[in-house]
C-alpha cells in the first residue's frame, strides 16, 4: 500500500486561482469602501462645519455642492437614512437661517437639492412610511414658507416645487401603500399646480380629488374671478374633478364636491339647467347637470350602463371639446358597467392612470 504522490489537477489549480482573485477583490472594496468612508466624513464634516455658521452666497455654494456629493455617495452605496437628514439639514439651513429672508438665491438652491433629494429617494428605494412623508412635508413647508417671504412672485421657483413634489408623489405612489400616492402628496402637488396656474389647473385638480379634498376643489373654483377662469372654465374643472372622484370609485366625494359647488352657485337656476339638459329644443346643456347625472347613475343599486351610455351621447358635444375628460368617462364606464373601451381610448385611458401617481404636469421639467 504505497502512498501515491499528490498530483494538483487542472480543476484544483483553476480553483485556487479564483480564490486568490476572489480574494484580491474583497481587499480591493475593502479597501474602496474605507477610502470613500474617509472621503464621506471629510465632506460630512466639512458640510456640517458651514452649516454651523452664517452663510454668504460662497459658502452657500460649496454646502449646496457638499450635500450633493453626500447626495451622490447615498445612492451608489445606499444609504437610505442619509437622503432626507443630508437634504433636511441644509434647507433648514438655507430657507430658514439668518439671511433666508428675501434670499431668492437661497431658495433656488434649495429647490435644486429638493429635486435630487426627490429623485434619490426613489432610486435608493426609501421607505415611503409616515415618518418620512412627514420629514419631506416639512421640508416643502420650509420652501413655501420661504417664497412667501419674497417681495414679488418667482414663478421659476414655483416650477420648481412642482418639479420637486411631482417625483416626490411618485415616489409615495411606487414605494408607499397608498393607491396613486399619499394623501398629503397630492395635496401639496394640488396647491403647488393651483399658484402656477394656467393650464396645469386642471392637473391641480386631479390630484386635490386624489387628496380627497372636495370642499379645497370648490373653495379654490369659487375663489376665481371671471378674469382668471371664466365659469363655463368652472364648469369644466369641476367635471373633471367629480369625473377622477369616479373613476378611483370614491362616490362620497364625488357627490360631495358637486353638491357643495351648487350651494356657492347661487346665480344659477339649477332646476331649470336640469329641465333644459333633457330638452331637445335646448343645445346649451350643462357641465354640472352632467355631472350630478353621472354621480346619481353609478349610485343606483341596479346598473344601469345604458343609462350612463345614453348620458355621454347626450353631453358627447361637450366631452369632444374637452377631451382630457374623455378617458376618465372611459374608465368609469369599464370599472362599473364592464363597457370596453375602443381599442383607440385603450391607451389614453391606461396612461391618464398611470399619470395619477405623479406624473400628472409631466411636461413642467422642461420649463
Amino acid at each position: 500500500n504505497t502512498r501515491q504522490p499528490h498530483t494538483q489537477t487542472p480543476s484544483s489549480t483553476m480553483s485556487a486561482a479564483a480564490a486568490r482573485r476572489r480574494k484580491q477583490l474583497l481587499q480591493k472594496q475593502k479597501q474602496q469602501q474605507e477610502q470613500n468612508a474617509n472621503g464621506n466624513d471629510a465632506v460630512a464634516t466639512r458640510l456640517k462645519q458651514l452649516l454651523s455658521e452664517e452663510l454668504s452666497e460662497s459658502t452657500a455654494y460649496e454646502a449646496l455642492q457638499l450635500a450633493q456629493s453626500l447626495l451622490r455617495k447615498a445612492v451608489q452605496t445606499d444609504q437610505k437614512e442619509a437622503v432626507l437628514e443630508v437634504t433636511h439639514n441644509l434647507c433648514s439651513k438655507l430657507l430658514t437661517g439668518e439671511k433666508s429672508d428675501n434670499n431668492v438665491y437661497f431658495i433656488g438652491m434649495a429647490s435644486q437639492i429638493l429635486v435630487e433629494a426627490a429623485s434619490a429617494m426613489l432610486e435608493v428605494r426609501v421607505p415611503a412610511n409616515f415618518e418620512n412623508i412627514q420629514k419631506f412635508v416639512q421640508l416643502d413647508a420650509f420652501f413655501t414658507t420661504a417664497l412667501s417671504k419674497l417681495n414679488e412672485r418667482d414663478a421659476i421657483q414655483e416650477k420648481q416645487r412642482v418639479k420637486y413634489l411631482q417625483k416626490a408623489l411618485k415616489w409615495s405612489d411606487l414605494m408607499g401603500s397608498v393607491r396613486y400616492g399619499d394623501l398629503k402628496m397630492n395635496s401639496l402637488l394640488a396647491d403647488a399646480l393651483w399658484v402656477v396656474g394656467g393650464e396645469f389647473r386642471g392637473d391641480s385638480v386631479n390630484h386635490a380629488a386624489l387628496a380627497e379634498e372636495p370642499s379645497i376643489i370648490v373653495q379654490r373654483l369659487m375663489a376665481c374671478d371671471d378674469a382668471e377662469v371664466k365659469e363655463s372654465e368652472r364648469d369644466v374643472l369641476l367635471t373633471r374633478a367629480v369625473l377622477v372622484f369616479c373613476a378611483v370609485e370614491n362616490l362620497r366625494d364625488a357627490n360631495a364636491v358637486v353638491k357643495a359647488y351648487m350651494e356657492a352657485d347661487s346665480s344659477r337656476d339649477f332646476d331649470k339647467l336640469a329641465t333644459d339638459f333633457l330638452s331637445k329644443e335646448v343645445k346649451v346643456k350643462s357641465h354640472v347637470i352632467f355631472c350630478t347625472s353621472v354621480v346619481g347613475i353609478l349610485e343606483r343599486e341596479q346598473k344601469a350602463g345604458a343609462l350612463y351610455t345614453w348620458l355621454l351621447g347626450k353631453f358627447q358635444g361637450y366631452l369632444q371639446r374637452n377631451p382630457e375628460l374623455l378617458p376618465y368617462t372611459t374608465k368609469i364606464g369599464k370599472i362599473y358597467f364592464n363597457i370596453q373601451p375602443p381599442p383607440s381610448m385603450l391607451s389614453q385611458m391606461e396612461n391618464m392612470m398611470a399619470m395619477m401617481g405623479g406624473m400628472g404636469a409631466a411636461g413642467m421639467g422642461a420649463m
